[in-house]
């Protein structure tokens, strides 16, 4: 038998909820857990998607214009198109011309907003939901939930990160599957990095390395010989690849033309990006303030990083570094211009452009190597340094004291195998000296062809690379 203070609460209960206030407030209760429960279960369900990979789901579109050029980029706005994203573009440009229309798909970025003067600025931008116009346009998909993407026959895919990849080898799966009497399609894939080194081994680890093991459905544009030998040392073999070489922002190649003396400043220029692992940020700063410790006229010299903005950092002697952030290419010229000496770190096989752009106007420049890649090979003006911080800092009084005598002999713990037509360079009175052209030129047209035709399977066997 049940307490009887147990069954005279029961029975208050019991009559309270027949009030249709209490009624009320029992169902927002109920209403609120639910919710609660629903809230937290997305949440759990999310903590553990990789949000990158999302698909792009494709609807059946009708051939238009011809051909297409679908660019796949992670963002397009002004403030994130330098580096891997401008040369991406710049190769989409360059095969452009070899297609009837041509359209670029923001994978992250839902509210992109490019350059008013660049090539593609004034392109409508129409959302995934509606009707492709005919012509170049661009197409945000950086919020695509319960949207689908307009693809037709004639589409075909240029890849630049390793999650479009991901989604431009399931859109030619769809592809396929809607027109299967047609030739498998090969994904254009531009592949600047060794991508799953910029996570530890992981789940985007194997996704990244995952995009390199569909060769015979890749059509690999490689960023640098360095690059390519890289990959094919870890096993990773393309049957159709094109090598790219390393070539100065036209932007900068047009204003170091225009410079007929460089007037070197006490400057030295760093490449900072505390948020990029892969800059070994850490590894920089420990390596000035041994430099600043060791070279007694630190303090007569200004530090200046480019890349991500911090607070100044003080490095001891009377020395701080400051960031002056992301430069527009003007006034990024102007500072390579009157910049004596560049310290710039990338722990992978690419060769990174800061130390190649501070090279090119004149700077003694200090850098690492990694694995094959060694970058004294390009110019006498590269000191490539063991990566330790007693290194990297010896190397760094090294440049110090090269421009003040001029020499250009090998000295402290560098390694280097001077080209016999370097790259840049100047003279210790900062007169210019010749320059690779592959270097300067602007981004040649001559790989697009190629590129074109390779897009899909052809008999004339596989392209050299």
């Amino acid at each position: 038998m049940a307490n009887p203070l147990i069954r005279a609460a029961a029975w208050g209960l019991a009559r309270l909820a027949r009030y249709q206030p209490v009624q009320n407030g029992l169902r927002k209760l109920a209403r609120a857990y639910q919710q609660e429960q629903t809230v937290t279960a997305v949440a759990t369900a999310t903590a553990h998607d990789i949000p990158e990979v999302t698909s792009l789901v494709p609807r059946m579109a009708p051939v238009q214009g011809g051909t297409r050029l679908n660019l796949l980029v992670p963002a397009l706005s002004e403030r994130h198109v330098f580096g891997g994203i401008a040369t991406a573009l710049q190769v989409f440009d360059a095969l452009r011309p070899y297609f009837d229309e041509a359209r670029i798909i923001v994978t992250d970025e839902a509210t992109p907003e490019p350059r008013a003067d660049a090539y593609y600025g004034h392109w409508p931008i129409v959302p995934m939901a509606g009707d492709a116009p005919p012509g170049n346009h661009i197409v945000p998909a950086g919020s695509r939930w319960a949207q689908t993407l307009a693809v037709h026959a004639q589409d075909y895919f240029l890849a630049t990160a390793w999650w479009t990849a991901h989604n431009a080898l399931a859109l030619l799966d769809w592809q396929q599957s809607q027109h299967p009497g047609a030739n498998q399609r090969r994904m254009l894939y531009l592949i600047q990095d060794y991508e799953p080194g910029f996570y530890p081994w992981s789940s985007r680890y194997l996704l990244a390395q995952a995009t390199y093991a569909q060769p015979e459905r890749t059509q690999a544009i490689i960023n640098s010989h360095w690059l390519a030998d890289y990959l094919a040392a870890q096993g990773h073999h393309f049957a159709r690849s094109i090598v790219l070489q390393p070539q100065l922002n036209p932007a900068l190649a047009a204003a170091r033309a225009r410079t007929t003396h460089f007037h070197k400043e006490r400057i030295m220029l760093v490449y900072g990006r505390p948020g990029t692992e892969r800059n070994a940020f850490s590894l920089l700063v420990a390596a000035l303030r041994l430099w600043a410790h060791q070279y007694p006229q630190a303090s007569q010299w200004r530090i200046l990083s480019a890349g991500e903005d911090f607070a100044p950092i003080e490095l001891g002697n009377g020395c701080l570094l400051h960031s002056v952030g992301k430069l527009g290419i003007d006034a990024y010229a102007d500072l390579l211009a009157r910049t004596a000496v560049g310290l710039s770190l990338m722990v992978s096989p690419h060769p990174s452009y800061p130390p190649l752009e501070m090279a090119a106007f004149g700077a003694r420049v200090v850098t690492n190597g990694f694995a094959n890649k060694d970058l004294s090979t390009v110019s006498p003006s590269l000191v490539t340094a063991q990566q330790r911080r007693r290194r990297v800092g010896s190397s760094t009084t090294c440049a110090w004291r090269k421009i003040r005598t001029g020499t250009r002999r090998s000295c402290c713990h560098s390694r280097r195998t001077l080209n016999p037509t370097p790259m840049a360079g100047c003279s210790r009175h900062g007169a210019r000296r010749p320059m690779r052209r592959r270097w300067l030129a602007a981004p040649s047209c001559a790989m697009a062809a190629r590129l074109s035709a390779s897009a899909s399977p052809c008999s004339s066997g596989p392209c050299a690379r």
